[in-house]
Order: structure tokens, then C-alpha cells, then sequence
């Protein structure tokens, strides 16, 4: 396993994380979630060159930074294809109900769960969970680091009481498409702190439902 330097970032009134990723020699640089507030992780970016900017789905306090963001690294915005319009709609990404609505431009790359992306010597594979939303994904890279969105959670697993949720299928994605990776694989949530996969299937989380917004 290749180690990573895993930067995050926490901001927002819902604490939503943020990570900046790359090799030890930061060769390549992705970010993960641009959330509220991105100034503190711009400022740490500085000159690195950013690849891709991959989104676990398009909910509003995940996407905040996404415009500024975009428009400073020019990196390529990846999100699955059922949210795409999410985007751009902000009754969908549920920007509407705050005070900053947010409107971003049409994503660079739609997924549909299973590609691999490749930056570098890295590799990314996009695996998709609906549940949390329809088209939420985690993003497991090199096979050792998985980034969850808000479908798992430390110790729960994510909302599903929110327009177009759907607690069932959420229970079965993180059972049947996340509880059968290695449990050593480490879990970097989109909320709270990190966990593994080993611990999250030996406690009962499928039954608890966190409730965030």
C-alpha cells in the first residue's frame, strides 16, 4: 500500500469534512467534497496542481465550495450522473432552504458506479451507494482509503429522511457494497470522525440512522 497525505477539512454549520489528497511527494492533489467556508483548504493548496475534484454527492453542504474552487484549479468535477443536474438546481441540492443558494456549471465527468480513475499511480474506484441520495458514491482509492460521503458514518450509518432517500437501499449499499471490502480499509466520512471498515461491521450500525440536517 502507497501511503497518502490526507488533509481535512471541517467547516460549515452541519461540520462537513473536506479532504485534500495526495502521495507523500505530491505528485498529484484531488479534493474530495469542496464544502462551506473553502478558504482555509485554497490557502493549503496553494500551487499544487489539483487532478480531479470528486463529489460523493450533491448535497449542499458538500458542493458550497465547489464554484470558487473550480474556478481557481480548473480541476475536473466528477460526480455520479443521476445528480448532475443536482448541480445545477437548487432545490435539489437543498440550497434553496439556506440563505446561499448555490448554482454550479454541468460536471466534466458523469459516473455510474464501477469505473476506475486513474491519476498517477493512483488508482480510484467509484463505488456507487444510493440510499443517502440516488447518486451517492464512495471512492475507494488504491484500495486502502475509502471516502464515504455521508452513506456511512462512524458508528451510523448516514441520513435517509430527506427528499429522495431511501432508507433500504441505503442499508443494502453499505451491506452488500461496503461491508464486504477488506477490514482494514479505513473510512474518511463526510461528517465526524474516521473509523474502519472491520469496526463498523462488527457494531450494529445498519439500524441507526444519523440524522444531520
Amino acid at each position: 500500500m502507497e501511503p497518502l497525505k490526507i488533509h481535512c477539512f471541517t467547516s460549515g454549520k452541519l461540520q462537513t469534512n473536506s479532504y485534500v489528497i495526495s502521495d507523500l511527494e505530491d505528485t498529484f492533489c484531488i479534493v474530495i467534497d469542496p464544502g462551506e467556508n473553502p478558504d482555509e483548504m485554497i490557502e493549503f493548496i496553494g500551487s499544487r496542481k489539483i487532478e480531479y475534484i470528486l463529489l460523493t454527492h450533491s448535497h449542499y453542504d458538500h458542493i458550497s465550495g465547489l464554484n470558487i474552487l473550480k474556478k481557481i484549479t480548473d480541476a475536473s468535477v466528477i460526480v455520479h450522473s443521476s445528480e448532475a443536474e443536482w448541480l445545477m438546481n437548487p432545490s435539489l441540492n437543498l440550497s434553496s432552504k439556506d440563505h446561499s443558494v448555490i448554482v454550479c456549471e454541468w460536471p466534466d465527468i458523469l459516473l455510474n458506479g464501477g469505473e476506475t480513475i486513474h491519476c498517477h499511480s493512483f488508482s480510484i474506484n467509484a463505488i456507487h451507494t444510493p440510499g443517502h441520495t440516488p447518486g451517492s458514491v464512495c471512492y475507494l482509492i488504491n484500495g486502502s482509503y475509502l471516502f464515504t460521503g455521508d452513506t456511512l458514518l462512524a458508528g451510523a450509518a448516514g441520513p435517509s429522511n430527506l427528499p429522495y432517500g431511501n432508507r433500504e437501499l441505503l442499508k443494502a449499499s453499505i451491506a452488500q457494497r461496503l461491508f464486504c471490502l477488506a477490514n482494514d480499509i479505513v473510512i474518511y466520512p463526510g461528517h465526524g470522525g474516521k473509523s474502519s471498515i472491520g469496526f463498523e461491521k462488527s457494531h450494529p450500525v445498519l439500524p441507526h440512522i444519523k440524522h444531520i440536517i
